[in-house]
């Protein structure tokens, strides 16, 4: 029984397997080899594609499929065989067995599909993070800190936010606290926001004061929060509430209040996240992609001019050059993973083998090897 669900299994996988990369057989015309063998690869992708522009979910524009995929077609093709070239009066025609990445395919014209209804696609993915600033130990509670958390994350999962898990949060607070840096770094905590895939993070901070009272304790917690846009290192928005709780104990007290307060903190900054992501979505982000390794003018105009053509981006452009050294600037409405997958793919289309050895914001550096 078992040796038939693996072989059942192995059937479903492999039939996956070819869906997602099917060989398909086309023919190209051309002055020349390579004008016909480019010919015959954008073919192959136009097979591929035709099932997912007819589609009922997807309507996009043909001249920015022409644009946008079909002046990629060489990047789409992950393998090719000619099966035969004849030489004719005109030039050359080619015909080749050609593997199309139809994954990679609908990827961007689902990219082009929601770009063209103006559509936000989900929320936005949050690291939420402690800086342990306060200098009085009754603040950095253990138990009082994680209901502040708790407080923050219920009200932020309530509103459909993705939260990146409690484990990695923990700790990049543990590293704050051992580095001894009272004041956000910018770039440290927009790394390692990125480094799991989160578009944002809440960074917060905890101070107040504690009273005796007649018949038990109160605290009065100030909870202080920065928003920060992890793909341009950016303070997006801070905000500051005030808590109130009590208790028979000062950690009965804390707990109340810190659960409270990390509800009422999140509450002040929806609308300007929202308001940012939509941004984001709809407008893209600036970023500045360094490739070190590049000199020929040529390669550096053709590498804009491909880049751009990639459904999320727009307005690519060389803004220095010298030493060696290439800087471009786009703006991208994607995240920061798919513009890296872009640039790769770019290089790959160029003959290039690219490395990223550096990130910080939006910023990112490449070494051409």
């Amino acid at each position: 029984m078992k040796r038939l669900l693996l072989c059942v299994l192995g059937m479903m996988l492999f039939t996956v397997q070819v869906a997602l990369a099917a060989p398909v057989t086309a023919v190209g015309e051309g002055p020349s080899k390579e004008a016909a063998l480019a010919t015959a690869m954008r073919r192959a992708v136009e097979q591929g594609l035709g099932t997912y522009v007819k589609s009922d979910t997807t309507v996009v524009d043909s001249a920015l499929v022409d644009d946008k995929i079909l002046s990629h077609s060489k990047g789409y093709v992950t393998s090719y065989k000619i099966v035969k070239e004849e030489k004719t009066a005109d030039g050359v025609t080619i015909t080749i067995s050609a593997t199309v990445d139809n994954k990679l395919l609908k990827d961007d014209i689902d990219a082009l599909t929601i770009l063209r209804k103006n559509a936000v696609v989900g929320n936005p993915r949050i690291l939420v993070a402690f800086s342990n600033k306060s200098k009085d130990k009754i603040f950095k509670d253990k138990e009082f800190t994680e209901e502040v958390y708790n407080g923050i994350v219920e009200s932020l999962t309530d509103k459909q936010f993705r939260v990146v898990d409690k484990a990695a949060a923990e700790k990049f607070s543990m590293q704050q606290a051992e580095t001894h840096e009272i004041d956000v770094d910018l770039n440290k905590a927009a790394a390692y926001g990125l480094k799991f895939h989160a578009e944002y993070t809440l960074f917060y901070n905890i101070s107040g004061v504690v009273r005796e009272g007649a018949i038990g304790k109160s605290v009065l917690l100030n909870i202080k929060t920065q928003l920060i846009d992890n793909t341009r290192a950016q303070v997006i928005t801070s905000k500051k509430v005030e808590q109130t709780g009590m208790g028979q104990t000062v950690e009965q007290a804390l707990e109340k209040a810190g659960r409270e307060g990390g509800k009422k903190i999140v509450n002040p900054m929806i609308d300007v996240l929202q308001k940012h992501w939509m941004d984001m979505q709809q407008n893209g982000a600036l970023y500045t992609i360094v490739i070190d390794g590049v000199e020929d003018p040529e390669q550096i105009a053709r590498f804009t001019e491909m880049f751009e053509k990639f459904p999320l981006a727009t307005g690519a452009k060389e803004v220095e050059s010298g030493g060696g050294k290439t800087t471009f600037e786009a703006t991208y409405k994607g995240k920061r993973d798919q513009l890296d997958r872009d640039v790769i793919r770019t290089a790959k289309e160029l003959g290039w083998s690219l490395r990223k050895i550096r990130a910080e914001g939006a910023r990112s550096t490449w070494k051409k090897l």
